[in-house]
């Protein structure tokens, strides 16, 4: 395994359940495009991530603002799992909207 693997985050998902098309599709692709499938997940995973993270850090700072944590508190705890605890009383902050990209 060379250093740049070695250095990598790993999140094993196990396996994601898609429609026979969407799966058909993708493993296509895939072999089309020269690389397995795990391979081109993890690309497909780190575009999306690239992509949709300004979004979400705004979504991020009303959800800190929301439970009167700060930015850093939160993601630690939505990463972990942990629970965000109550919502401040008399919140009333509109919710940012998630395009419907995903």
């Amino acid at each position: 395994m060379d250093s740049t693997h070695m250095n990598m985050a790993r999140l094993n998902l196990g396996s994601i359940d898609l429609g026979d098309h969407d799966r058909d599709w993708f493993v296509v692709m895939s072999k089309l495009g020269g690389r397995s499938t795990r391979a081109n997940l993890s690309s497909v995973v780190g575009y999306y991530v690239r992509r949709r993270k300004e979004e979400y850090k705004d979504i991020l700072t009303y959800t800190a603002r929301k439970y009167g944590l700060t930015e850093e508190e939160c993601f630690q705890r939505l990463l972990k799992g942990d629970d965000l605890g109550e919502a401040l009383e008399g919140f009333s902050e509109p919710e940012p909207t998630i395009s419907d990209e995903g």
